[in-house]
């Protein structure tokens, strides 16, 4: 018989089971199967998917993109540049009235001596003796009476001379002739062979701005002048051309002063006009006809 021994402690319960680990086999295997998942996921990703087509009801019902309001910046005008452009039927105009205003101050102004009988008549002055025979306030009359009003005239005449000379010379020293329709001038495809009254020369920058100033300013005075002159007859009981005969009085004074009407009535019509678009220039507006 075999005999027990007494042990002094318990045995040690048997261990448990331990967490089963993955073998190498296992672990590689899932590791490489890993990047393929991550491959085939990118590339799933990559591929565009197809677009469904979409109706033009789901269209109007689909909200609209919020309106992104941007600052107003306002556009800056530029200015253009103004020019005067005074046609060459004004300045012929003023080559013919020039001449025959100065001949006239001259003799004003040398009276008695530029009047019949006098050293400086001939042969200048001759036609004056006839003119002062339907004017009497140019003839021997209105000299004896001491009319003051005749030399008045005349001294006005040397300003407004002073200045459209001034004018002539803004105009040709600084402008350019041009094949262009001058302003108020007649239409250049019905003059025919003076289709070159109807041409412009043209001035520009400031200078043409002073010249026409000045060129409406003068215009404006001939004219006043010329009026009043015909008004001191009219008020005066026509005393100084009263005893003239219709076709006298219509041939050698109507006719021969109302061109110093007529044509100052045009420049101040046209030049008026250059003004008021000058001023509308400045203001910002683009508007220049010609």
């Amino acid at each position: 018989m075999v005999a027990t021994r007494n042990h002094p402690t318990e045995f040690p319960s048997p261990p448990s089971e331990t967490p089963t680990r993955s073998s190498p086999t296992k672990r590689s295997t899932r590791s490489s199967a890993e990047p393929n998942h991550v491959t085939t996921t990118t590339a799933a990703a990559a591929q565009p998917t197809p677009s469904k087509p979409v109706s033009i009801s789901q269209l109007a019902r689909s909200p609209l993109p919020p309106r992104t309001s941007t600052p107003y910046i306002p556009r800056t005008r530029q200015p253009k540049a103004w020019s005067h452009t005074p046609s060459n039927l004004t300045l012929i105009w003023l080559a013919i009235s020039l001449p025959l205003v100065i001949w006239d101050t001259g003799y004003v102004f040398l009276r008695p001596y530029s009047m019949p009988g006098g050293s400086l008549q001939w042969p200048l002055w001759v036609p004056y003796e006839l003119y002062g025979q339907v004017d009497h306030i140019y003839g021997s009359k209105a000299w004896d009476a001491h009319n003051g009003f005749t030399a008045a005239q005349a001294t006005l005449n040397t300003f407004e001379t002073a200045a459209y000379l001034v004018y002539l010379y803004w105009v040709y020293a600084y402008g350019q002739q041009e094949k262009v329709q001058g302003r108020g001038a007649p239409d250049m495809s019905t003059l025919g062979r003076l289709q070159a009254l109807g041409e412009s020369r043209t001035v520009h920058g400031r200078v043409a701005g002073w010249a026409v100033l000045l060129a409406f300013s003068t215009a404006s005075l001939t004219f006043s002048k010329t009026v009043l002159y015909w008004l001191n007859e009219a008020f005066s009981g026509f005393d100084n051309i009263g005893h003239n005969d219709v076709i006298s009085l219509i041939f050698l004074w109507i006719i021969p002063n109302g061109a110093w009407i007529v044509f100052p009535i045009y420049m101040m019509y046209v030049f008026g006009g250059e003004l008021l678009e000058a001023l509308e220039t400045a203001a910002g507006g683009d508007k220049k006809a010609r």
